[in-house]
Order: C-alpha cells, then sequence, then structure tokens
C-alpha cells in the first residue's frame, strides 16, 4: 500500500475511533440518565423533608436544571425553598457573633449597674460613720444619684435612636445631689440641736450655691468625670447592640429573602443547591468550592462592597473604646470602673473642702440669705441624725471599711476583644467562610458538583470586588447593582457613627500604645491587613489567596487556580486539559496519552500491510 494509502487508511481509523468511542460515551451517558430515570425514587424522601413532591419522570422538565424529576412547579417551589436555607445559613453563620456581642453588652452593664449599688452602700456608710448628723436626710439625695446612674446605662436599643438620657442629665443629676446636701452641710457645720431651717431658708441656700461654692470645684470635676465615663459607657453598649442588630438584619437583606429584585442570584442557588437531585443524583451532591464561591460572592457582592468597610471600621471603634475603658489610668476620661469606685471618696473630699473654709462659708451665707430661719417644730429626722462625728487624732474623719468591689470582668473582655478582631473582613469574608463549611459545600474541591455534573471546577474564581463580578461565570450583575438600598444605607450610617462616637469619646490625640497596631476604616476592605501594592496583589491572586479557592494544584493533579489580571483588568483562566472518556474503564485518557495510542495502531496496521 502507498503512502497515500495508508495516510488515508489512518485517516478513517482515526476517524472510526473517535465514532467509536462518541457512541460508547453516548451509551453510557445513556445508560445514567436511564438509570436516574429509574431512581428518582431515591430522592423522594429529600424533597419530601423540604415539603416538595417529585415531579414524573416522564413529565416536562424544569427550565433551570432540566432534570426528569423537576418541572417548573418544583423548581419554583425550590427557589424559595434554596431562598429560605440559605437566608438560614447566613443566619447560623453570624449567630455566634450576635451571641458575642450580646453576651458582653450583658456582662459589662452588669458589671457597670453592681458597681454603682457596691459604691451606694459605700457612700451611705460613709455618711452612717463619718457624717452622722446628715446621714438620715442625706439618704434620699444619695439614692437619688446612684439610680440615675444605674438607669443611664440601662440600654436595650440602637444607638441611631434618641437616647432616653444623655450626659447633661447625669450632670444635672450630680448638681442636684450637691444642692440637697448643701443645706445639710450647712446644718452639720452650725451644730445646731434638733431644730431644722425653714423651707424658705432652705430654698435660699440652694439658689444660692453657685454664688457661695461651698464645695469647690469638686462637684463640677465628678459631674464631668461621671457624665464622660458613663456616656463612653452607654454608647459602648449601643453599640454591642447596633452590631447585633446589623448583622440580624444584613442576614435577611443579603439573600433578599421575601423579594423577587435577584432572580439571577436566585436561579444559581437552585442550580448549585438542588439540581443535582433534580438530575437524581445520590452521591457527591456538594457544591465544589470555587463554584459555590462565584455564586456566593455574586450573590452578596453588592453587599460586601457597601458593608466590609463600615463594618471594620465599627470594630475599630469598639476595639479602642473598650480598650481604653480597661486601662488602669483615665487619661481619655472614659473609664467609667475608676469613676464610681472613686464616687464615695470624692462626695466625701467635696465635704471636707466645705469644711475647711467653714466661717468663710458662713460669711456668705449670712451675705445672700441673712441669719439661720429655724422651723418652730422639732425635726425627728434632725434628733435622730444629730449626733457627734467621730473622729481621729489628725481631725480627720473615720475611714470606711465596706466590702471590696467587684473586679473588671478581664477574661470576657479579653475574649471579646480577641474574637471581635477576627471579624474584620466579616462581609468580604463571608463566602469564603460559608463555602468552606462541609455542610455546605466540598471543601476539597475534587468529586463534586460544578453545576453542570460530578467532577472538578474548572471555571474562572472571581474575587470579592464589586467591579469583579462582570467576570463572574455564574451570576451575572444585576442592572441596578450600583443603585444604593435605603435599607443598607441606614445599617451603612449606623455602623459609621459608633466609630465616629467612639473618636469623639476618646478625642483626637488618643493613643493605646499597648494595642496592637490596626490597619483601620482606610483598609482594603478584606479585613485581612494592610494594604499592598498592586503587583504584590497580583501575586497574591497568582497564590490563590485571594479568591478563597482553596489550594493550588499540578496540571496532573487537578485544575490550576484560576485568577483575575489586576493589571490588564480581564480575567486570565487556567483549565485543565479537556478529557475524553473512554469506555471500559475508570480512568479519562488526555490527548497526550491518546497519541501515542494513535500511533501505536498505524504502526501495527503498516506491519500487518
Amino acid at each position: 500500500m502507498n503512502f497515500k494509502g495508508r495516510s488515508s487508511f489512518f485517516y478513517i481509523v482515526v476517524v472510526c475511533f473517535c465514532v467509536v468511542s462518541a457512541k460508547n460515551v453516548d451509551n453510557v451517558r445513556s445508560k445514567r440518565t436511564a438509570g436516574s430515570e429509574k431512581s428518582c425514587d431515591n430522592v423522594k424522601q429529600f424533597f419530601s423533608l423540604k415539603n416538595i413532591s417529585v415531579s414524573s419522570p416522564d413529565g416536562p422538565k424544569g427550565s433551570i436544571c432540566n432534570g426528569q424529576c423537576c418541572d417548573d412547579k418544583t423548581e419554583a417551589l425550590l427557589r424559595k425553598q434554596g431562598q429560605r436555607d440559605f437566608a438560614a445559613l447566613l443566619r447560623h453563620n453570624s449567630r455566634s457573633l450576635q451571641g458575642l456581642l450580646n453576651s458582653t453588652a450583658a456582662t459589662l452593664q452588669n458589671h457597670v449597674s453592681e458597681l454603682a449599688r457596691q459604691s451606694e452602700n459605700k457612700t451611705l456608710l460613709l455618711f452612717s460613720q463619718v457624717y452622722r448628723s446628715m446621714a438620715v436626710l442625706s439618704r434620699e439625695p444619695i439614692e437619688n444619684l446612684y439610680r440615675d446612674i444605674r438607669n443611664y446605662i440601662s440600654v436595650n436599643t440602637s444607638i441611631q435612636e434618641k437616647p432616653s438620657s444623655t450626659p447633661e442629665k447625669i450632670a444635672a443629676s450630680v448638681t442636684l445631689f450637691f444642692t440637697d446636701l448643701f443645706p445639710l452641710a450647712y446644718h452639720h457645720s452650725a451644730d445646731i440641736s434638733n431644730k431644722d431651717f425653714t423651707t424658705e431658708y432652705k430654698e435660699c441656700l440652694k439658689k444660692s450655691i453657685e454664688t457661695i461654692s461651698p464645695f469647690g470645684d469638686i462637684p463640677k470635676q465628678i459631674s464631668q468625670s461621671l457624665s464622660k465615663s458613663l456616656e463612653a459607657t452607654r454608647m459602648l453598649l449601643q453599640a454591642f447592640h447596633t452590631g447585633a442588630e446589623v448583622l440580624n438584619t444584613t442576614d435577611t437583606l443579603l439573600i433578599d429573602e421575601h423579594g423577587t429584585s435577584n432572580t439571577e442570584c436566585h436561579d444559581a442557588l437552585v442550580r448549585m443547591t438542588y439540581c443535582p437531585k433534580c438530575l437524581s443524583m445520590k452521591d457527591h451532591t456538594k457544591p465544589c468550592s470555587g463554584y459555590c464561591l462565584n455564586v456566593v460572592r455574586g450573590c452578596i457582592a453588592k453587599y460586601v462592597a457597601e458593608l466590609d468597610l463600615p463594618w471594620n471600621g465599627y470594630v475599630e471603634g469598639i476595639e479602642n473604646l473598650l480598650g481604653a475603658m480597661r486601662r488602669s489610668n483615665n487619661d481619655a476620661g472614659v473609664n467609667a470602673d475608676i469613676v464610681i469606685r472613686n464616687l464615695d471618696t470624692k462626695i466625701s473630699a467635696a465635704i471636707m473642702k466645705y469644711m475647711e473654709k467653714g466661717k468663710d462659708i458662713d460669711t456668705r451665707v449670712k451675705r445672700s440669705c441673712g441669719p439661720a430661719d429655724f422651723s418652730q417644730k422639732a425635726d425627728p429626722l434632725i434628733a435622730e441624725s444629730n449626733t457627734s462625728t467621730p473622729a481621729t487624732p489628725n481631725g480627720k474623719p473615720r475611714l470606711t471599711n465596706p466590702r471590696n468591689f467587684s473586679p473588671l470582668p478581664e477574661s470576657e473582655l479579653s475574649h471579646f476583644l480577641t474574637s471581635i478582631a477576627k471579624t474584620r473582613g466579616f462581609y468580604a469574608n463571608l463566602a469564603t467562610t460559608l463555602c468552606q463549611d462541609e455542610s455546605f459545600a466540598e471543601p476539597k474541591d475534587q468529586q463534586c458538583w460544578n453545576g453542570e455534573r460530578i467532577a472538578e471546577y474548572t471555571k474562572t474564581v472571581v474575587d470579592v470586588g464589586l467591579d469583579m463580578q462582570k467576570y463572574n461565570p455564574e451570576v451575572k450583575p444585576n442592572a441596578n447593582i450600583q443603585s444604593v438600598n435605603p435599607r443598607v444605607a441606614s445599617l451603612v450610617d449606623k455602623l459609621r457613627r459608633v466609630h465616629h462616637m467612639a473618636v469623639n469619646s476618646l478625642g483626637p490625640n488618643y493613643s493605646d500604645a499597648d494595642y496592637m497596631q490596626r490597619d483601620g476604616v482606610d483598609g482594603s476592605g478584606s479585613g485581612s491587613g494592610p494594604d499592598i501594592e498592586d503587583e504584590d496583589r497580583d501575586e497574591e491572586y497568582m497564590r490563590g489567596s485571594g479568591s478563597g479557592d482553596g489550594p493550588n494544584h499540578d496540571d496532573t493533579q487537578g485544575p490550576v487556580v484560576s485568577r483575575i489580571d489586576l493589571n490588564s483588568n480581564r480575567p486570565k483562566v487556567h483549565t485543565s486539559p479537556p478529557t475524553v472518556i473512554v469506555t471500559g474503564g475508570n480512568k479519562s485518557l488526555k490527548p497526550s496519552t491518546l497519541i501515542p495510542l494513535l500511533l501505536f495502531v498505524f504502526m501495527l496496521f503498516s506491519r500487518i500491510n
């Protein structure tokens, strides 16, 4: 046979081989399909748990999955079920973080409330032991002051809502306390028997307190330190509730559970989650991690772009504020723990200040209100309190010995700070977190559902950026992706407000040198550390660290990690070589293996001829 004849014959052999292979592939697929049609009963239990009936294998196939076990009606039910399931998954993912915020808020609020009760008891004991002539009548002003302190930190509302109390009210409470205390202190210094001042004379004393200034600057100091530190505590407690509220709200917004504006996402969720069941697949039906990343990132890209940076700023504000409240000094003026612990000492110091300049105060009182005007009736409360004041050898009041204050819950707060720091980039990393959940996706990215069959996922895995979603092969960007959702804008405003109020509370010059350096609200949004240059960032994508699509693989081991080239702004897609199914075995032959086989057939044919 001449060369031309042999070439023709070789061509015929190759064509026949390909035809036979294609026929065998069709036979395998037909057998699988036939087997699947007979096995719709195998997925009935799965659908029954969802309260969805399997359609007849002989009926029309659904437009999304094109599976014999689901028609369009079944797929419509699966779309709603998929939305509910994904929303539940989001809620499950954020539930621990919400619980952390709520539990820390309760711990801090209970601590400050208990501290205020202990300080109140200590102040009452101080008056009963040291300033006994004022003890009975001072009880009500003391109780009113501490009640206002506890009520001020009783926070159950969002930081965005108008607070029921303001720092000015705490300042007013301190002013009222010393105003009510002034007549008692003047009566105490005059060493009068059981007669009380007339109501008119006491009112004159109260009105003249600013002019007379019997306690010096101490009331003003207490007012400023107490109002600022309690406001910081209140703001922090509100911030905890705000964070929990934002997480709870975005769980629903991210998937738009009850809306119809994100049909592309909902269809993609059906294809990823339920199409294997519609095709009657039983095993390895979890989506590949790369496939999962594309679907989830496509669904939540808009919200990630709007919420991630504000959330990072929210975390920074909480970290700074709580860190300042834990410091042993009160340089920033926000440590309510220190202020409340020293409150009884400050009140005692104010009374001692009064006693030091008693003669001068008496002169001012007589100049403003005249000589003391007493009531004609004996006051039993005055008589009850009118006993001598025990003194120490140096003439100063005897110190009290109350029980110790409750310590700051350091372990709980340290655990919170460690945990909340890890949530930087919470929204940017949300898709990666979900797709690493083995109950939701296949983290190894092998023998998994890739949207078409059980195999590897070789399509481009896009990054989290909103501008990257135009390359997303699974979920195309919505036409109104750039529009602002009013509900999301409200959440963003609440998060930014927390950061803004934290900065205002601490002041522009505050810095915590003992705390680790943070990237702040001006970071990249990924929450994974400081910004990097484009060239370095592109190298990160080349290593697969930015796309979240799992470990790298060689061509001989699996798919090469896909990436987006940020410099060219065009997707670079790396896929494994196409495979050719060969019947009669479990392995697939690539062209590199098929060519030597054809050469062998050609040589064998040449020898025969």
